[in-house]
């Protein structure tokens, strides 16, 4: 693995995974992740250019991850990035970003708020706290 680079990143599904047998009799799970940085820029939020990532999952993980993930979904991930070159429908050299998943995790849709510390009031006899005894 010299030399490949390994990425964390978070993104939303474009696409509901697609799960496919390799002829070798491996199994492989293929999706699109999007994720479209913002900046605030004097008090108002502008989206930049949306960046698209290919991603597969390989083996034993393949098939989990086809039943569980969806389009739309957020997720973090970890994986290692490489590109590949193809030519699309109008002839022309394109080049993808994609990435080997080797790991990832489903944020869920309603975070709860931050807790916030409990101040309690000091007990003023330690005869009234049962566990100072």
């Amino acid at each position: 693995m010299a030399g490949e680079i390994v990425m964390y990143g978070e993104g939303r599904l474009g696409s509901d995974p697609e799960l496919k047998l390799t002829p070798t009799g491996k199994n492989v799970t293929s999706f699109s992740i999007a994720n479209t940085p913002r900046v605030n820029k004097d008090g108002e939020w502008i989206d930049k250019e949306t960046v698209w990532l290919r991603c597969f999952i390989w083996g034993k993980n393949a098939t989990g991850a086809a039943n569980e993930l969806r389009k739309g979904m957020l997720i973090t991930f970890n994986g290692l990035l490489s590109q590949s070159t193809y030519i699309n429908k109008e002839g022309v050299e394109v080049k993808s970003l994609e990435c080997t998943i080797n790991g990832y995790g489903i944020v869920p849709k309603n975070t709860p708020e931050p807790l916030v510390p409990h101040i309690e009031k000091p007990i003023e006899d330690p005869v009234d706290d049962p566990w100072s005894l």
